[in-house]
């Protein structure tokens, strides 16, 4: 299976990371954690007419709104 590597933020510490995801994703809404401080990150695919990941946007995973 083919990936797309998308580089984001973390919200919660703010350092940047690379995440790996599958190009054709069947979900759109995925719950990981920072790789850097493990804490929870919501990511919403952004996907294409055609069901690949096109990129992500993302949110604390902690319920917590960001400033």
């Amino acid at each position: 299976m083919n990936t797309v590597k998308v580089n984001l933020h973390c919200p919660h510490c703010g350092k940047r990371f690379d995440l790996e995801l599958e190009e054709n994703a069947n979900e759109d809404d995925l719950i990981e954690e920072c790789p850097l401080c493990g804490s929870p990150i919501d990511i919403r695919l952004v996907l294409s007419p055609d069901g690949k990941v096109a990129g992500a946007e993302i949110q604390r995973g902690d319920g917590v709104e960001d400033d």
